[in-house]
């Protein structure tokens, strides 16, 4: 049985890979802050190991000496819509710090093996090099991890994920917004100018992990220091899914153009990265929508 720590594990996508990964026969193991609401978490997987880090090297160190993983699954992150002065220490504290935190308790510990989660927002496709301070702070900690893989033999990947969706959603996010919004029939506030996503069904998202987690395991030279998208083939537009979702609840949203601003600083030009060998999404958009209607 290989011993798993995730990182971000409150979040939507990481409460399902907690559960994924215990139904897996991992021994899962989940890093928090004090402050972390773990209602969620623990109402989809009661039995999980849960470990509250202070803020501490010295306390990361020992709960890595205590746990003695064989990978690491790093989700936690900060984002935010439009930053302000504010937020920049928290940026920098959860997208850098903690996670070099990780890589260092990681050497200390041995531990060979770490899954980072990146952004789109990391690559700008000509643009001036990162839209925002979370696409910079991104690509910094890759950089970090870069050097920890040359300097502890330490077998490393990416996964670039772009637009997540899937039932039980409780983010204010396009997809819940839309589900909301047919259910309720309720105005759906959407930017005056299309933008494309790349939505990727929540389970193939768990299946890239896993799949990335067992060539670590098995053939880490293939795939270490490589960044890798957790993408569809083609892009959509936000009309294209509300469509949709039309086709398969039979209602007809009421759409309010321009109600929900396009940030700023926005990427128009998504970089459409390489996917990991053997993983393509198994859900078409289709499917994934009826399954969120079925709540």
């Amino acid at each position: 049985m290989n011993t798993a720590i995730v990182t971000g594990a409150t979040s939507y996508l990481g409460i399902e890979l907690v559960a994924r990964l215990t139904h897996e026969n991992f021994k899962v193991h989940v890093i928090i802050r004090d402050t972390t609401n773990i209602s969620r978490l623990i109402a989809r997987v009661p039995d999980v190991n849960i470990h509250t880090h202070n803020g501490t090297q010295k306390n990361l160190n020992n709960i890595f000496l205590n746990v003695r993983p064989d990978i690491v699954f790093h989700l936690a992150s900060k984002y935010v819509r439009e930053e302000v002065s504010e937020d920049v220490e928290a940026l920098i504290s959860s997208n850098i710090l903690f996670g070099t935190q990780l890589l260092e308790a990681s050497a200390n510990c041995n531990v060979k093996r770490f899954i980072n989660t990146g952004s789109y927002f990391q690559f700008s496709n000509g643009q001036r090099p990162h839209v925002n301070l979370y696409g910079a702070a991104k690509s910094a900690f890759t950089k970090i991890l870069s050097y920890y893989n040359n300097l502890n033999k330490f077998y490393s990947t990416t996964l670039v994920i772009y637009d997540i969706y899937g039932p039980s959603d409780w983010r204010i996010k396009l997809f819940p917004n839309i589900a909301k919004a047919v259910k309720n029939k309720l105005p759906l506030s959407i930017p005056r100018n299309e933008i494309f996503l790349y939505p990727v069904y929540y389970a193939d998202v768990l299946d890239c992990y896993l799949l990335a987690a067992n060539k670590l395991i098995y053939e880490p030279e293939d795939i270490s220091g490589k960044y890798y998208a957790v993408r569809d083939k083609t892009p959509c537009t936000i009309s294209e899914i509300i469509e949709v979702f039309e086709k398969v609840s039979g209602d007809k949203v009421i759409v309010k153009k321009g109600g929900w601003p396009k940030p700023e600083q926005e990427i128009d030009n998504i970089w459409r990265g390489k996917t990991l060998s053997g993983w393509k999404p198994s859900h078409s958009l289709l499917d994934g929508i009826k399954s969120m209607l079925k709540e």
